[in-house]
């Protein structure tokens, strides 16, 4: 029985982050709507990439869940940041000019000019005024490839660096590392429903399936206190969605009139 419930245990923490996101990939897919914050793909991206860093650096090395749900959890997210580019390619028209294009070379040259201006001339100014031209347009790309390939050179480096660095200190900044971009998931998607007062394009399956998982982290996961705030975060983001639903927005509309 011991033995059953492991395995079901780690079929469970493999699958569940395709089986979170699911759900709001099939909105995306159906709506086309751009309420979705990229970022939080972005967080997912990291989390999912980390873990598997740190699986290489022999964090949990007969646990085979953590390398499978981390590839897996990095599909998904490309096919988020699909869904996503299509959308802004319909919101935008055939004719929206291209940041970069299919390749990551004019980003690696602008990230170089930043670490120059921070590193070389120590000019933190210039450094920061580089960095916001370059992050907008990271979420300007109309194409996939740029969001793929810097995935991919990232988790080679990353993996590299981590059959390499064999510290104890290296293995727990990445699984710490992977929990706080796990944990900070929402709060990109918190922040542009605030700004844009609207919940739209939003699942409300996969905040919940979120607060679950947090749930049952905070109870019996490695790190309760990371789960805990996780649950706090997608449980204001439930509040956001019941919020700007179209029941309480014609409640409210009739009130204000």
């Amino acid at each position: 029985m011991e033995a059953a419930r492991r395995v079901v245990e780690r079929i469970g923490r493999a699958a569940s982050p395709v089986a979170t996101y699911l759900p709001q990939y099939y909105l995306l897919q159906k709506t086309g709507k751009d309420g979705f914050a990229p970022a939080t793909c972005l967080a997912a991206l990291l989390a999912r990439t980390l873990s598997i860093g740190a699986w290489a650096n022999g964090a949990h090395p007969r646990d085979a869940s953590a390398p499978a749900g981390g590839a897996l959890g990095i599909l998904v997210q490309l096919l988020l940041l699909d869904a996503i580019v299509q959308a802004k390619r319909k919101k935008g028209g055939s004719g929206q000019k291209k940041r970069y294009g299919a390749t990551t070379r004019q980003l690696g040259r602008e990230v170089r000019s930043v670490l120059r201006a921070a590193c070389r001339d120590r000019d933190r100014e210039l450094a920061a005024e580089r960095f916001r031209k370059l992050w907008k347009p990271f979420w300007a790309w109309d194409e996939l490839g740029p969001y793929v390939e810097v995935v991919v050179v990232f988790a080679l480096y990353l993996v590299a660096a981590s059959c390499l660095l064999r510290f104890r200190w290296w293995r727990t900044l990445l699984v710490t590392a992977a929990a706080t971009c796990d944990m900070a998931a929402p709060v990109p998607q918190i922040v542009r429903i605030l700004r844009r007062r609207d919940a739209a394009g939003v699942s409300a399956f996969t905040v919940l399936l979120r607060l679950a998982g947090g749930v049952v982290g905070a109870r019996l996961g490695a790190r309760p206190r990371f789960s805990t705030v996780q649950a706090g975060l997608d449980a204001c983001l439930c509040v956001q969605l019941a919020w700007y639903s179209p029941p309480l927005t014609r409640v409210r509309g009739v009130i204000s009139a």
